[in-house]
């Protein structure tokens, strides 16, 4: 921390309602939540007069404001300057700063398949978007569809999720009676998801579908968002009012403002207040949702918080074999081995990306009377490889990016950067486009949106990008990850991940080419995988 600021911002329901304004980072972030997390509200980006960090410090008494600013100073001396009046805060609060996730090693592809010659300079964009403004979201569903696939009779249990599992069948035999709220975290790939499914299934059929309120964090919050802006949140009142069991998926992605925090937070309150039951997933542990539990108003503590661990190699085996028999795989059991072998070492927390990409990809080169063995398809799409060519490809000359010509049906796409680099789009749609042509991919697209995003503020970019998707009516979006010197560049694979989440709320396909693998080719193949339909199952 380099500097800091406390400044009076009275409101008539908190007349001892301060901001602090922080020139620092995540970690000094995280070190004022874990000492002054009950003071301290959710932070925002601040740009301008030296500051990059902005919190809300609620009814601060004074006894508090010297403690408080006794530990700042120790940390950094405060700037000397009279209080501006505050700046407007964005329209979306972006996630508080959260402890790293353990995240597998990635692949260092071999030297052979990256694309030559090196980068061209940045290109000047195609023509930008026009602005786009607030109030023209369409709606979209709140309410997740069941899937017949995530039931109690499809989930393997284990010590990785024995005790999750055990806590969700007594919701299921007493809901809103023991375990109010529930919260099920873990990293990616622990079957968060799935167990919530199995829970709104199960109950389902006890209490009939329209007594549960199941949706994401993202669903949620912009539900509230487009009701509250068309004047109709009385829809979703009414909604809550005849649920008796809510469940949130990703409630960590939540996009929560001063617009809407409060209908949000009333949404909580009537289930609690009926005891009716709340089942919750997130990434993260309860002590990293602190600034999530004063905004919604709700305490995960009056509740009871389960862990899910990631599942021991021997373990995974069989739940890729289970998920593979679930998407129509058809994958043999040496072909199950080596898939296990592979996702071992990196990429498990994303199996169901990869067995979707290599099932339409075997589909693919049956239909073109190609090998569609495995042990031929992870090579090019994951280890990673040229994308079935014998040639290096090459990266297209620097000049002006054309799309193609639209024949048939076209697919709306977002090309979308980080800031400054805007000549970025043009290069990877150029190699989109290439890696397309030369693996038979006919989907033709319609460019809509060529934008750009902060990679200089963390975390503040997940929600923005969606509403600009959104608004856009776009259905594709390449985005290319931060350059790793950027504040967001060491969390690019917790960012894409978000964003694959955020995005997939709003029906958009994301195909994310990280910044450091502009130039591998199986990043775009991949993203043609992830944008194609999605395969018939047998």
């Amino acid at each position: 921390m380099e500097r800091w600021e406390i400044r009076p911002t009275p409101t008539s329901d908190d007349p001892e309602r301060h901001q602090l304004l922080l020139q620092g980072g995540p970690s000094d972030v995280a070190s004022l939540l874990k000492k002054f997390g009950a003071l301290i509200g959710r932070p925002m980006p601040y740009n301008g007069e030296g500051y990059n960090i902005s919190l809300v410090l609620h009814r601060l008494k004074a006894p508090s404001r010297v403690k408080l600013e006794a530990w700042l100073t120790r940390a950094a001396p405060p700037a000397p300057t009279e209080p501006p009046a505050p700046t407007e805060p964005p329209a979306f609060l972006p996630p508080i700063p959260l402890p790293d996730i353990p995240v597998m090693p990635v692949l260092k592809p071999p030297e052979t398949i990256v694309l030559t010659p090196p980068l061209p300079e940045p290109l000047a964009p195609p023509t930008p978007t026009a602005a786009l403004t607030r109030g023209n979201i369409p709606a979209l569903p709140m309410l997740i569809p069941l899937r017949d696939d995530w039931t109690f009779e499809t989930l393997q249990v284990g010590a990785y999720n024995r005790f999750a599992h055990a806590a969700a069948m007594s919701v299921v035999s007493s809901p809103g009676s023991m375990y109010n709220p529930l919260l099920l975290y873990g990293v990616p790939g622990t079957g968060k998801s799935h167990l919530l499914g199995a829970i709104c299934a199960a109950l389902s059929k006890e209490l009939g579908d329209t007594a549960i309120l199941s949706t994401s964090g993202p669903r949620l919050s912009r539900a509230v968002n487009v009701a509250t802006a068309a004047k109709t949140m009385a829809a979703i009142d009414k909604k809550v009012a005849d649920a008796k069991v809510l469940l949130v998926d990703d409630i960590h992605l939540i996009g929560v403002s001063d617009q809407n925090k409060e209908a949000l937070a009333n949404i909580f309150k009537s289930f609690f207040d009926r005891q009716q039951q709340v089942v919750l997933t997130a990434l993260y542990p309860p002590k990293a949702l602190g600034a999530l539990e004063d905004a919604l108003k709700f305490s995960f503590s009056k509740g009871w918080s389960v862990d899910i661990k990631v599942p021991s190699p021997a373990v995974q085996k069989d739940l890729i074999s289970s998920a593979a028999d679930r998407a129509g795989a058809g994958f043999k059991s040496e072909e199950l081995a080596l898939l296990h072998e592979k996702l071992s070492v990196w990429g498990y927390q994303d199996l169901s990306l990869w067995l979707r990409r290599a099932v339409i990809f075997k589909k693919m080169r049956q239909d073109a009377g190609q090998s569609s063995a495995l042990s031929e398809i992870l090579p090019l799409i994951y280890e990673p490889l040229t994308a079935g060519v014998s040639e290096s490809a090459k990266a297209p000359a620097p000049v002006a990016f054309r799309a193609p010509a639209i024949t048939g049906a076209a697919e709306a796409i977002a090309v979308i950067v980080p800031k400054g680099e805007e000549g970025l789009g043009a290069y990877a749609a150029s190699i989109f486009y290439e890696i397309g042509s030369k693996n038979s991919f006919n989907q033709t697209y319609h460019h809509v949106l060529w934008e750009t995003y902060d990679a200089n503020v963390p975390f503040s970019i997940i929600f923005p990008v969606g509403e600009m998707c959104q608004r856009a009516g776009v259905t594709r979006a390449i985005i290319v990850g931060p350059n790793p010197d950027s504040p967001l560049g060491p969390r690019s694979a917790e960012l894409s991940h978000a964003l694959r989440r955020i995005l997939e709320s709003l029906g958009v396909r994301l195909g994310w080419i990280p910044y450091t693998g502009l130039g591998v080719a199986a990043h775009y193949l991949n993203a043609h995988l992830d944008f194609a339909p999605d395969p018939d199952k047998p």
